[in-house]
Parts: structure tokens; C-alpha cells; sequence
């Protein structure tokens, strides 16, 4: 069977990562010996950057061709220029599908809108079965962030991208999601009869090995080190978190850590250059994140109040580390923290809960080792990539038969 993967924002196997959605998808299909073509952009969502200055296809192994059609870049997440970006993109990607031979199924994550509606309409033109995998509820996530005075016009600016997003469910075989919450939001622009919730799973395994054999770091022991791992964009709460450890600070035992990048950076090396117990570590290589989740016992997914995430990529993993979270999601991730005793929950902005909860932590190993003993079964049960993407290529054959 011929599988084409279409995934804009999708890390690659030339990113030299450790694994990602669409990747683990695209491992578990070659081993069923399928073959695979993985579209994506030229460009580089996360870093802002070229992968490569023109249209590139590498046939990576044997099976496995992926395909960079050329983007335009941008640098702000929310402006013009993406916009055109995408639709530019839509339309280039669609000229490249035009000349390579036809697939059996597509799997295409969404979003981006104007990419999914091109891929969507072409697929249907052309009888090609399409399950469309849902990661971010777009343009939900932008009309939130409109400032208010410009909420009340929200209904003409985002008339077309709406209309493009059920244009575009409604020529779908299928909808996946990374959350129950996103297939629940669907709805409200067409009911896809057939539809699966499929976690985004982290390869417990691989996780395993290197915690287990990570070379350990020169660092102070404490009894409690707690790590923020990911994107510093608007959307995350970094002033909690560092209001948190200001509060702490006096508590020699507890140590903060900060891995990522983006615009509230300066905030956190402000705020290293006045305290002590928190250390800012910048983007680091998965390997390396690796290695301090071996050293630390907690992680925190901090979210504003307001965010649209509903299941994030980062619960998987922190809980393959062992590492119970300090989250404020409100959300299905909240549900899953709370039900299963993986972690604690705060409201969004609310530095004493959060303080409180660590504390919890930091009095009481007993509670935190039994979370850690939670995490690691509930990631092995419903968070393993080994079963979540055996499941998607099964979708994805039923599909083709």
C-alpha cells in the first residue's frame, strides 16, 4: 500500500529528533511493508528556519521518501505573511501531488487550513481515501487571541477559514485527534460519521533507556527539582512559574529548571540574574532534555488562562520519564492528570496553588513516589506510541480495503 503523510508543522527524520507523531506513524507502516511518502515545508515552524532553499525529495530508505515542497517563511506565529505562507504552500504542494503517483490513503494532519483544504479537495477529486488527524482547533485558537476590541468582528475575519475547515471535513473518510476535546469541537462545523480519539503517544521504550542510562549530570542534589520543558510563545505561563520559584526561593532543596525558547526568554534571564534556584537551559537536544528529566522529579505544563490546548504532546513524555505533573491546563489533560493521580492541578495564574502543590510534593515522598508509579503505568497503558500508531496504520489499511 502506498501512504502519503501530509504534515506541515511535523518534525522530520532530518531534524534528527527522537520521535514525533507522524514519524512513529511512518515507522510502524515501512515495518508492514508499506511504502511512504511524508510531505512537509521547506520551512522550519519551530526554529524558523529553511530546511532546504528549494522543493527537496530525499528517498530517505527504502520505503521512505520525504517530500519538502517550498515555503515562504515568516517569524511571527500570528501575522500576514503566514497566512499567505500556508496558502501559497496549499496551492505549491497540491502541483507536487499532481505529478507523483497516486496514493492509496492519505493521513493529513491538520492544521493548517489552507493546506488541509487543498489536500482534502484534491483527495476527493481524485477518490483517494483521507483521514485527517487533528493537533490544534484552528482558527479557534486565533479568535481567542484576538484583543478584545477586535472580538466583536471575529465573525467576518474568520467567515472563510471557517467555511474552509468544514469545506474540508466533509470531503474527510476519517477524523482522528490528539484529544476527545477536538473531536467534540468538530462537530460544530460537520459531524464526521467515523471518528477516533489517538493520544499523543511518546515511545515509552526509548524513554526508558535513556532515564535509565543517562549519564547523570554535574548538578546539586536536591530533594525536589522540577522542570519546565517547551515553547516560551505567549500561550504559556512562564510568570506563574517564575513567581512560583520566587517564592521558594528560600528553600534550599527545591530547584527549578527551564528548557525552550521563545519570546518570554528575557523574563526567565531576568529573573536568573536575581535568584539562584532556577536555571535556564535554553533549547536542548532530546537527549540531552532526556538526561535532566533522569535528574528531576517533577514537571510542569503551565498554561494561561484561556488556552485552547487540550491534550499536549509534553504529558506523554514527562509521564514516560516518571515525572508526575504540576499542570494548569484546563482541559481533557486536566481530567487525565487528576483521574489516573499522575499529577496536581492549579488555576491558570494561580502562583499559591502551585507553590502549594509542590510543597505536597516536597513533604510527602511517599505520595511522589507513588505518583511516579502512576505515571509510568498510565503512559504505558494509554500513552505508548507503540500501541497508539499500531492503531493508525490498522485505520489506515481499513481505509485502503
Amino acid at each position: 500500500m502506498k501512504i502519503w503523510l501530509v504534515s506541515i508543522f511535523e518534525q522530520t527524520p532530518v531534524d534528527k529528533v527522537f520521535s514525533t507523531r507522524f514519524l512513529s506513524i511512518a515507522s510502524e507502516a515501512i515495518s508492514r511493508g508499506h511504502e511512504v511518502t511524508f510531505w512537509g515545508s521547506t520551512f522550519k515552524h519551530n526554529t524558523k528556519v529553511q530546511r532546504y532553499p528549494e522543493t527537496t525529495v530525499i528517498d530517505y530508505e527504502k520505503n521512505y521518501r520525504l517530500h519538502f515542497v517550498k515555503s515562504i517563511g515568516y517569524k511571527k506565529n500570528i501575522s500576514l505573511k503566514r497566512l499567505f505562507s500556508h496558502a501559497l504552500l496549499g496551492k505549491k504542494i497540491i502541483n507536487e501531488m499532481t505529478k507523483a503517483e497516486r496514493p492509496d490513503v492519505i493521513l493529513l494532519a491538520f492544521p493548517p487550513i489552507s493546506v488541509a483544504y487543498e489536500v482534502t479537495t484534491w483527495a476527493n477529486k481524485n477518490q483517494i481515501p483521507i483521514v485527517m488527524d487533528i493537533i490544534d482547533p484552528w482558527p479557534t485558537l486565533f479568535e481567542h487571541a484576538m484583543p478584545n476590541w477586535l472580538k466583536p468582528l471575529n465573525g467576518l475575519m474568520f467567515y472563510m477559514p471557517r467555511r474552509r475547515v468544514r469545506d474540508s471535513l466533509k470531503k474527510v473518510t476519517m477524523l482522528t485527534s490528539i484529544s476527545q476535546q477536538y473531536l467534540d469541537w468538530s462537530v460544530q462545523f460537520h459531524n464526521v460519521t467515523r471518528k477516533e480519539r489517538l493520544y499523543p503517544a511518546a515511545d515509552f521504550d526509548a524513554i526508558r533507556t535513556h532515564i535509565i542510562n543517562a549519564a547523570p549530570l554535574d548538578l546539586p542534589k536536591k530533594k525536589l527539582n522540577i522542570i519546565y520543558a517547551g515553547s516560551l510563545a505567549s500561550s504559556y505561563d512562564i510568570n506563574t512559574i517564575l513567581s512560583a520559584a520566587h517564592v521558594l526561593s528560600s528553600d534550599s532543596q527545591i530547584h527549578f529548571y527551564v528548557a525552550g525558547a521563545g519570546p518570554q526568554e528575557n523574563k526567565i534571564l531576568d529573573y536568573t540574574k536575581h535568584h539562584t534556584n532556577l536555571t535556564f537551559l535554553g533549547r536542548l537536544a532530546k537527549d540531552v532534555l532526556l538526561q535532566y528529566y533522569a535528574h528531576c522529579q517533577l514537571g510542569m505544563t503551565q498554561h494561561i488562562k484561556g488556552a485552547t490546548q487540550s491534550v499536549t504532546y509534553k504529558i506523554f513524555d514527562l509521564l514516560s520519564a516518571g515525572l508526575p505533573i504540576l499542570n494548569s491546563l484546563e482541559s481533557e489533560m486536566r481530567e487525565i492528570i487528576l483521574n489516573n493521580k499522575v499529577g496536581l492541578h492549579n488555576v491558570p495564574g494561580d502562583v499559591t496553588g502551585l507553590v502549594n502543590n509542590i510543597l505536597r510534593f516536597r513533604e510527602n515522598p511517599d505520595m511522589l513516589q507513588e505518583y511516579v508509579d502512576n505515571s509510568l503505568k498510565i503512559a504505558l497503558k494509554v500513552g505508548n506510541s507503540k500501541v497508539i500508531y499500531k492503531r493508525f496504520v490498522d485505520l489506515l489499511e481499513e481505509q485502503w480495503r
